[in-house]
């Protein structure tokens, strides 16, 4: 089971400070759609992967909260705070579904794909929750979807 909270006002602050700062690195603004915003940061973290270059820890989490606000503006997720099986050592921030049935943590997605010998997944999984092709997972679970 998970415990699902609304983020802290302050945190809701920083992450739309990260996330303009997210645009500003793609030289984006507000008015991008979401979908060419995803694929900007698809393409921003294969580059950086092909040329071996590490992205900076502040770059990760400015794509990262870019990325997650991306699901909250195109496919109306929410920002939310999620324990899972009351052990506070699990809690993670992130994005979740209408019915929190669904979870990404964002900017912990960005730094894993960065750290990895895999591809960036980042557009073919918004293009599959735009597409409703998506697992069904019971409700307030906050099943992981990378």
């Amino acid at each position: 089971m998970a415990e699902i909270s609304k983020v802290p006002a302050g945190l809701a602050e920083e992450l739309k400070v990260l996330s303009q700062q997210g645009l500003d690195l793609l030289s984006l603004t507000q008015d991008h759609a979401s979908v060419d915003v995803v694929a900007a940061i698809t393409e921003r973290v294969r580059d950086c992967k092909a040329n071996g270059t590490t992205l900076p820890e502040g770059e990760i989490f400015a794509l990262g909260a870019l990325l997650g606000s991306q699901y909250v503006a195109g496919q109306g997720w929410h920002w939310g705070d999620v324990v899972w099986d009351f052990d506070e050592t699990t809690a993670a921030v992130g994005v979740l579904n209408h019915d929190n049935s669904l979870f990404i943590n964002p900017i912990g997605w960005v730094a894993q794909v960065m750290e990895s010998e895999g591809g960036v997944g980042f557009m073919l999984n918004y293009n599959m929750v735009s597409a409703h092709q998506v697992p069904v997972c019971e409700p307030d679970s906050a099943t992981g979807l990378y």
